[in-house]
């Protein structure tokens, strides 16, 4: 194995046993010599990876929207579908797909480095805009979308969707996020310029097919 191999693949091994201990103990309780403890590595041998706690639940969320950015470009490029059940399938694969996710991305919000979550944020945002931007050239190919501003339009709706749904802070009743995402997927269509109604019909097909 060569040295680059063996680095990423003790920086995925120092990641999976972070994960573990922040979702058993949560982040705030978890030292970095619980981590160091439960990787079984020398400290210095962790500190060369990683420089905190923090920059360990940075590559956690990291690898994670690694994993969304493929995810999202997979939809994409799949032939048998509209640009509209494009768009809707490569946003709601952002989402946390568990609990663990969840509550992973709420210690990443709570953590003291604001600006190491803005910065992973900025990241996620300016990687995906452009893969849903094909799709939306798609929809204005087939006549479903309009807008002058393909990129600019996702970047702003991205943006919304992570400030409503991705904030912890905010302490909703299922019956107050139901309005507010019927709200935003009339945001999407405005913005986009679909047919008002056409998203939320197929939003809901979707989220029934995914148990939601």
């Amino acid at each position: 194995m060569k040295n680059s191999e063996r680095t990423e693949t003790r920086k995925s091994q120092i990641l999976d046993v972070a994960e573990n201990l922040f979702y058993e103990k949560g982040y705030e309780h978890t030292t970095i010599n619980d981590i160091i403890n439960a990787s079984g590595i020398a400290k210095g041998s962790l500190y060369y990876h990683y420089k905190s706690k923090e920059d360990v639940l940075d590559g956690i969320i990291k690898r994670r929207g690694d994993k969304n950015i493929e995810a999202a470009m997979a939809i994409a490029q799949k032939s048998s579908i509209t640009a509209q059940a494009k768009l809707l399938q490569a946003i709601l694969s952002q989402k946390p797909e568990n609990e663990r996710e969840k509550q992973l991305t709420d210690d990443y919000e709570k953590s003291s480095n604001g600006q190491m979550f803005l910065k992973s944020l900025t990241d996620i945002i300016s990687r995906l805009a452009p893969v849903i931007k094909g799709i939306v050239e798609q929809g204005i190919q087939e006549g479903i979308f309009s807008t002058p501003y393909p990129l600019e339009s996702i970047e702003i709706l991205l943006s919304a969707a992570h400030a409503l749904f991705d904030n912890s802070e905010l302490k909703w009743t299922m019956q107050e996020q139901a309005k507010k995402t019927a709200a935003f997927i009339l945001s999407v269509e405005r913005t986009l310029g679909a047919k008002e109604g056409s998203l939320s019909e197929l939003a809901q097909s979707i989220l029934r097919d995914r148990g939601e």
